[in-house]
């Protein structure tokens, strides 16, 4: 069995319990995985290894694993058009959108207006849907889809599977991995399952709290996560973008399952695609450029990552790396070369999404040594 490199591993918790206990962090947990299993976590200030947190983006990849499913029984297609399940989404010449633009973030739709509470109602939803409109030819750009993609996506699974969309992830996933679960994976969890999940808190530099757009404002001017996610009511909706709650040792033995893909739970082409297979490779509107498979970053070559999406695969993960980061510095990746797998989160926000932090390059950086 390979073994992780203990000065290396030293350095990784001496970085991470140093935010927490020298500030500006008031919990932080990371987990590696590796050979199938987690073989490593720790936990600094308000978190133990087992405490559930917000997992943010990263969510992404855990309902886009339903979608492998699925598409590997034949239920959907990639290029299918989202309408030929969901009609409601036709309207406004959004017809041919496809489901795989919609994974890629090419979709066209970007910042279509939904958010909570509005998202917790079903019909609501497909109302949206039915009211929203292009911004880009669908397939031309990518502009990451914060939230609307992944609603639209959720809608798929409920047409075709006959299941709520959380109830589908944890039925046909999560449960038979096991993972399912606060202190695994899990999202839309009931209220009464959420009493330890850590809340986000934030330390944001004045001149960013100035700046702050309303959906990170309360009523009262207080700042609060978006989307419903500082409540356990907001959690509950189970918003597919963001809402996923757990800890690193839950995400890090999803990610080893991605890797080794135990009795050919999905169907390895499918699984090759969405993790692998590069099918974005263009600049976002803010210039930085994305490198995506079809549910994943792709960390591509060390020296092209700074100043791109990318940038928080650091420099020691091998090109084939794929992964996921998050408000707030949280983070997932796997790489097949090594097998490692690691994931970090926190509880606190030091900067917004649309700012560049280098602590998540640092960590992945050091992570991506533990095997020499």
């Amino acid at each position: 069995m390979k073994q992780l490199d203990g000065s290396v591993l030293q350095k990784l918790r001496d970085q991470v319990r140093r935010e927490v206990e020298e500030g500006p962090l008031q919990a932080a947990s990371f987990a590696i995985g590796l050979d199938g299993d987690v073989v490593f976590a720790r936990a600094y200030g308000a978190a133990t290894p087992d405490t559930p947190m917000v997992v943010m983006s990263p969510s992404k990849t855990v309902q886009d694993a339903a979608l492998w499913l699925l598409i590997g029984e034949g239920a959907i297609r990639v290029e299918d058009p989202v309408a030929r399940h969901v009609s409601a989404f036709a309207a406004n010449g959004k017809d041919t959108v496809t489901i795989g633009q919609v994974m890629t973030h090419t979709g066209g739709f970007p910042l279509a207006p939904l958010d909570w509470p509005d998202w917790a109602d079903r019909d609501k939803r497909l109302q949206a849907f039915a009211s929203w409109t292009l911004s880009s030819e669908p397939g031309s750009q990518y502009a990451y889809h914060p939230a609307s993609g992944s609603w639209v996506l959720a809608e798929v699974i409920a047409q075709v599977s006959g299941l709520d969309h959380r109830e589908f992830l944890r039925r046909r996933v999560l449960e038979p991995l096991g993972v399912a679960g606060v202190h695994g994976v899990s999202l839309g969890e009931p209220v009464a399952e959420q009493a330890k999940v850590l809340e986000h808190t934030y330390a944001l530099p004045a001149e960013t709290l100035a700046a702050l757009p309303p959906m990170f404002t309360t009523g009262e001017g207080a700042v609060t996560t978006p989307g419903g996610l500082g409540e356990a009511e907001g959690r509950a909706a189970g918003f597919p973008g963001a809402g996923c709650v757990g800890t690193p040792s839950g995400l890090v033995r999803l990610y080893q399952a991605y890797l080794h893909n135990p009795g050919k739970f999905w169907s390895p082409d499918v699984l090759a695609d969405a993790t692998g297979h590069v099918r974005v490779n263009m600049p976002g509107p803010t210039g930085s450029r994305a490198t995506r498979s079809l549910s994943m970053y792709v960390a591509g070559e060390p020296a092209a990552r700074p100043g791109t999406d990318q940038a928080f695969f650091g420099s020691s993960v091998s090109p084939r790396a794929f992964g996921h980061d998050g408000q707030g510095g949280n983070l997932v990746w796997a790489d097949p070369d090594s097998g490692l797998s690691f994931a970090y989160l926190t509880n606190t926000v030091t900067f917004m999404p649309w700012e560049r932090d280098d602590r998540a390059a640092q960590l992945s950086t050091l992570a991506g040594r533990l095997l020499g």
